[in-house]
């Protein structure tokens, strides 16, 4: 337990890891006030702005709260008026409010797509007849009106503090093991009486801890930021109603769908997958650390295994090849951290060998079953996007496992890692 506080207290003292975080924190509450600001309410010809208008949204919102019927939109509508205010430049509505803006775009004639396209309602649909009410009776869940603009906010505050704590993770923990080298303290390490192998897992114990509490952090502190201004509620309506500008209900599969799961069912797999985010993160910090002779070396090396499939993404144009490399890109990582316990042989070219096996047989399996997996999805960058809960539940209607499939080669894959990192230091 001592070497384990002393590794937490070098971790976390380091002055840039506490400058880091602090503009993390800043710059993650200002991303959060950005959504609070911006919010605007129109009732009864009253503007509102900011938290008032979130408190007004919410008040009127708490009349009608509950199953939507026919006879609460034609009383929304009959107090609150389809909104009609257009300003240039303006992507919205300019006298709407959360009531009036939800009935028009889900069930109306009316609709805004930009300032010189949209269409002020006229008159209301049966709810029967809309695609939410489909939805509902399709898929028999209840179709809730909620003040459910909180977990927009929510996630996407959440999306955008990960990405800040997994630059976090990354400063944080590439000098923990290439910091020993930079210093030539590696030696005196290994002559401690613990002995290297328990100042080893000490270390990665330590830097996992790290990474588990910056997410730890990030998270709690959107869940009470939202919770304090807008609210819980909405965890049993759609995630195509929530999410989804509209709101945007998918009749695919008969509606059975990511847009008509619960947003609950939604955020259980996202906090969960960007939990696996920061812990990979750690992991192939620590491994790289572990590979690597200085801590600006681990640096470059974390940031190229995370971008570098992003990258390819963004150029492949649907040329298939780049999509390959995308796809193989993680096996081909792991084999690279598996090629640590390959045994250095006499003859060079054994080991070469060996090697070149480590990570041939990954890539291998990866291009074997690039249609049928997407590995690249298990990469810390893509278990952050809330958007891949979309792409996920299409392979899932061909491969129901691809879900904890997912999962479970995130985890795997951070294990390898962590093993692998003990076992390249350990005998480097």
């Amino acid at each position: 337990m001592r070497l384990y506080k002393i590794e937490l207290y070098k971790i976390c003292s380091k002055k840039m890891f506490i400058y880091s975080a602090l503009a993390s924190l800043a710059i993650l509450l200002l991303y959060f006030w950005s959504y609070v600001i911006s919010t605007e309410s129109t009732i009864n010809g009253v503007k509102y702005t900011g938290c008032q208008a979130v408190r007004m949204d919410r008040g009127i919102t708490e009349e009608f709260k509950g199953a939507l019927t026919d006879q609460k939109v034609a009383q929304i509508i009959e107090k609150y008026g389809f909104p009609s205010g257009v300003e240039e430049f303006s992507n919205v509505f300019t006298d709407r409010n959360y009531l009036n803006d939800f009935i028009m775009n889900g069930f109306s004639d009316g609709y805004f797509h930009d300032f010189e396209d949209y269409r002020v309602g006229t008159c209301t649909y049966p709810v029967a007849e809309t695609e939410l009410g489909k939805a509902s009776a399709m898929t028999g869940k209840a179709l809730l009106l909620e003040y459910s603009y909180g977990w927009k906010a929510f996630t996407e505050v959440l999306q955008t503090g990960c990405i800040l704590g997994i630059a976090l993770t990354l400063i944080a923990l590439s000098p923990v093991f290439s910091g020993e080298n930079t210093v030539n303290t590696r030696q005196i390490l290994f002559t401690t009486k613990e002995g290297p192998a328990k100042d080893i897992l000490v270390k990665i114990a330590a830097g996992m801890t790290v990474a588990a509490g910056i997410y730890a952090v990030i998270l709690l502190l959107v869940l009470v930021l939202s919770w304090s201004v807008f609210g819980l509620d909405g965890l049993n309506c759609f995630y195509g109603q929530v999410m989804q500008g509209g709101p945007y209900i998918s009749d695919w599969n008969e509606y059975h769908n990511a847009t008509t799961d619960y947003m609950r069912e939604f955020l259980c797999y996202y906090v969960l997958s960007c939990f696996l985010a920061m812990a990979e993160t750690g992991a192939v910090s620590l491994y790289f650390s572990a590979h690597c002779k200085s801590s600006l070396q681990s640096v470059v090396a974390v940031i190229i295994s995370i971008l570098l499939p992003l990258l390819l993404f963004i150029l492949r144009q649907d040329q298939n090849f780049i999509f390959v490399i995308m796809n193989v890109f993680p096996l081909i990582l792991l084999g690279i951290a598996l090629m640590s316990f390959v045994p250095e042989f006499s003859n060079k070219g054994y080991s070469c060998i060996a090697k070149t096996v480590c990570c041939a047989l990954p890539a291998a399996m990866g291009y074997f079953l690039r249609y049928r997996f997407l590995f690249y999805v298990s990469l810390p960058i893509w278990l952050i996007m809330e958007g891949m809960y979309w792409d996920i539940s299409i392979w899932r209607e061909i491969y129901p496992w691809m879900l904890s499939a997912v999962v479970g080669f995130a985890a795997v894959s951070s294990v390898i890692f962590l093993v692998c990192s003990w076992r390249k230091y350990k005998c480097s």
